[in-house]
């Protein structure tokens, strides 16, 4: 591999940019080895999402000939699943950084012929958590780690452990300095709130917090949004990739008590959203885009079927996608779209939240989730006082069935 060094805040530094570049640029990939080399070469470049396209594929072919001296299918596998992690966590998603890493240790433990790769995917994992400040887990794993390399003998390896253990306590990553100004030096933080996903953090009761690479995507959305005529809630700082939101001080629709009322809420409030010009908007939310990210989700393993509606239980993820190609709609009436409208990204008075998936799309890919957490929520008069407000009389069922399918995958 091209030489390179390593920063904790910004992974692999290539030390040859240009060199690499040119490597990467005349590269052919056609196996397992190529792609997967050419994937970490990507990375190296800070070009992630390339880099996650040719992981993938070498991830699609690591059950191929094996010849080539690379492993075991399945220790090709939990390489491929390091690099990936490598790439999300380098980009700042360290929650599924953690899901990638977790899975390359399980599947190691089961891999006796390969202790160096447990010892690896230990490393990982732990130096993954030690940036999000997880710092008893992260001394537990690097421990087993040293334990495993001494055991190899590999001096290099038992050193980069060592290393690791002594500047545990340096490892979280900072907040942003606009942030941190803000929150003041012992901030609070809580992950245990009502109707929000993962990756949220409540901070000293009156902000919420959400860094990575969906968090900018959020606030490029929501300056978007400004003056558009929706509720939104007021960003407070961002900086770098952290995101910080004012607390509106109210509850989401999903703990609303009165049917009609979510229903009715629910159904003016996208109306509105629906009645933006989609000439106006950068962002894209077409099948082409989300069929995509299915994939992706779906080849690197980050979908999991016992959470599939009870009417696709039993399924697997690889077949839902196939489904969603073969019965794949044609795309009309185009408006601006949520991506992940339900109750829950609705405050009390109309405030729309998590617009971070917002794009041009068919406008069924919200009004499908919509209706159906609303059905399985509140019931049939809140389904029937959402369609009055938002104006549809006749919806397309097809259309409908499909988008929650779609969802299954996200």
């Amino acid at each position: 591999m091209t030489a390179s060094r390593f920063d904790e805040r910004q992974g692999m530094i290539p030390v040859d940019r240009a060199g690499l570049t040119a490597r990467v640029a005349a590269a052919a990939p056609r196996d397992f080895a190529g792609f997967r080399q050419t994937g970490i070469e990507l990375m190296l470049l800070g070009r992630f999402e390339e880099a996650l396209d040719h992981l993938d594929r070498a991830l699609e072919l690591a059950d191929a000939d094996a010849s080539d001296g690379l492993g075991s299918p399945g220790q090709r596998r939990i390489s491929v699943w390091l690099n990936l992690g490598d790439v999300y966590r380098y980009q700042g998603d360290l929650g599924t950084a953690e899901r990638l890493y977790r899975r390359a240790v399980e599947a190691s433990r089961e891999c006796a012929p390969a202790p160096e790769l447990l010892s690896f995917a230990v490393q990982h994992l732990g130096k993954a958590l030690a940036e999000q400040g997880r710092l008893d887990e992260a001394r537990a794993l690097l421990a087993e780690a040293q334990q495993l390399r001494i055991a190899e003998g590999d001096s290099e390896l038992i050193e980069s452990t060592r290393v690791a253990l002594e500047t545990l306590d340096q490892s979280p990553i900072p907040l942003p300095p606009a942030i941190a100004s803000l929150l003041g030096d012992a901030p609070t933080f809580s992950v245990e709130h009502e109707g929000l996903s993962g990756g949220v953090a409540f901070v000293n009761g009156v902000y919420w917090m959400k860094r990575g690479p969906r968090a900018a995507a959020e606030h490029d959305r929501l300056i978007w949004l400004r003056g558009r005529g929706i509720r939104l809630p007021e960003i407070a700082a961002f900086d770098s990739d952290v995101l910080l939101l004012a607390d509106a001080g109210v509850a989401s629709l999903a703990r609303a008590a009165v049917p009609a009322t979510v229903g009715a809420t629910m159904g003016a409030l996208l109306r509105r959203l629906h009645g933006i010009p989609v000439q106006e908007c950068p962002f894209d939310g077409r099948l082409a885009t989300t069929l995509a990210q299915a994939r992706r989700a779906v080849c690197e393993g980050l979908v999991d079927p016992e959470d599939f509606d009870a009417d696709n239980q039993g399924s697997t993820p690889e077949r839902i996608l196939a489904r969603l190609h073969e019965q794949r709609p044609q795309e009309s009436d185009l408006v601006v779209t949520h991506g992940d409208f339900t109750p829950a990204n609705v405050l009390e008075g109309a405030i729309l939240l998590d617009v971070g998936a917002l794009g041009v799309a068919d406008p069924y890919r919200d009004l499908a989730l919509a209706v159906r957490d609303l059905g399985d929520d509140f019931g049939p008069e809140a389904v029937a006082a959402f369609w009055t407000a938002y104006g549809l009389d006749s919806p397309d069922q097809r259309r409908l069935d499909y988008y929650r399918l779609l969802d299954e995958l996200f």
